[in-house]
């Protein structure tokens, strides 16, 4: 993910967890231990043909990010389990101004 851009990140789900029965989504984003972002289901699209949901982060978001590594984990409800996935290393990549455009 570049700094100042609006990339699109996909969430695909296993087989045994259909989207369109999720109830309550939470996206994290932290970088060095401390929280930077939090999605939830009314930020996302739902894509019932892949089993998964995308979001877009805007330039202001992808901007609190400093360069560097950083963790995202999806958490769901569906019925009465809640699931969590597996934290998803993401490299933060610079740029010269970022600016929004």
């Amino acid at each position: 993910m570049r700094r100042a851009t609006t990339p699109s990140h996909t969430f695909t789900f296993p087989e045994e967890v259909e989207v369109a029965n999720v109830t309550d989504i939470l996206i994290s984003y932290s970088q060095c231990g401390k929280k930077i972002l939090e999605k939830t289901l009314n930020d996302v699209t739902i894509d019932t043909n892949h089993n998964a949901f995308n979001l877009t982060l805007t330039q202001k978001e992808t901007d609190s990010f400093a360069p560097g590594k950083a963790l995202v984990q999806v958490r769901a409800k569906t019925g009465d389990k809640a699931l969590a996935s597996q934290m998803i290393w993401l490299t933060v990549k610079p740029v010269l101004n970022s600016e929004e455009l």
